[in-house]
């Protein structure tokens, strides 16, 4: 839903074909966004095969990315795929190259770098209003998977059923955004560590995470998420909220702080400084917001021939630091990003 809104929010952009493998559901689609019921597919082949097209927005379960994404390659259409964009990074190596060999464009639709309040900190940080950044973290825990009073079932799990039955979920859904994140604000990342561990009884995977980031620009970055803990309600956080997020110099911190009013808080040794992250906007319209600012890019991108910022070539390192955090995980090591990473 939220891709078809930004779509239609872009200038020169039609949304002209659906598919999707529950055909009343891309019915009702289609009435929403002014698709024509001819241009209705339950087979994403048929409509590769049946439509004129310049690009293909991919939202479907990471396991069936890579044939889609082939299929789109060998019929010459240019790629927005969303993340996570494979489940191995062979998978994900050979993707690209098919991409690459039939001359399309592969763009990775991470859109939290998008959101309003990390293009701010990256705008201040560049600007150097806390000097050279020393540590990063990103620190929330809620209820997301647990089960509800009633029987009735966690939010989480009624909107993408199938996360309940993924084997990597938390890290792999989540904390892939903020790696991509803190790859945005800070570079490269050269050594992982995680520990991981599952507390609600309806998922396979884990639902607890603490990852930390060693980056090659001295950053230690510590990414601590949670779908399994209890919380009391004015913990509770909506879609759109600001992201609990803190950045610390050697000349002062950056901190985006949820629980007083969305503010983005710079602190030095002679101020404080504070402000809404939101401006004039609502959460549910911020949310929406960096869906568009993705898709504009891309599109921006596919008229100008510039590279985007989240190529499928360079989104292959969050991936990799994302699968390095499981293997520290069962390993009980540091892991290298090299060690799996060394011809990306």
């Amino acid at each position: 839903m939220h891709h078809l809104r930004a779509w239609q929010a872009i200038p020169g952009v039609q949304i002209v074909a659906l598919a999707n493998r529950t055909r009343s559901r891309a019915e009702a689609l289609a009435r929403e966004f002014a698709v024509d019921d001819s241009r209705v597919y339950e087979d994403y082949r048929l409509l590769l095969t049946q439509e004129r097209l310049d690009f293909v927005d991919i939202a479907t379960a990471p396991q069936i990315h890579r044939e889609q994404v082939l299929a789109a390659a060998e019929h010459g259409v240019h790629v927005l795929c969303q993340k996570p964009v494979a489940t191995s990074l062979d998978m994900a190596r050979e993707m690209i190259q098919a991409c690459e060999v039939a001359k399309v464009r592969f763009v990775v639709n991470e859109n939290w770098r998008w959101r309003r309040w990390y293009r701010e900190l990256k705008a201040r940080l560049d600007a150097g209003e806390i000097g050279t950044p020393r540590y990063a973290r990103f620190s929330m825990h809620n209820d997301g998977v647990l089960p509800v009073a009633g029987g009735a079932s966690p939010e989480l799990l009624t909107r993408q059923a199938y996360t309940a039955q993924m084997p990597k979920l938390i890290v792999y859904e989540w904390g892939i955004h903020l790696v991509d994140v803190m790859r945005y604000l800070f570079g490269d990342v050269e050594r992982v560590y995680a520990r991981m561990s599952r507390i609600s009884p309806l998922v396979h995977g884990e639902d607890m995470a603490l990852v930390v980031l060693e980056f090659r620009s001295a950053v230690t970055g510590v990414i601590d998420i949670s779908w399994g803990s209890y919380i009391p309600n004015e913990k509770r956080l909506v879609r759109g909220n600001l992201d609990p997020f803190i950045v610390e110099g050697d000349q002062g911190t950056l901190e985006l702080d949820p629980y007083q009013d969305d503010s983005v808080i710079l602190t030095t040794a002679d101020h404080t400084e504070r402000w809404s992250a939101h401006l004039a906007q609502s959460p549910a319209e911020e949310y929406q917001e960096s869906y568009t600012q993705t898709h504009r890019h891309f599109i921006q991108c596919l008229r100008s021939g510039e590279p985007a910022e989240n190529e499928a070539r360079d989104n292959l390192q969050t991936f990799a630091v994302t699968l390095a955090a499981y293997a520290s995980a069962e390993q009980r090591r540091v892991i290298a990003v090299e060690e799996l990473y060394r011809d990306c």
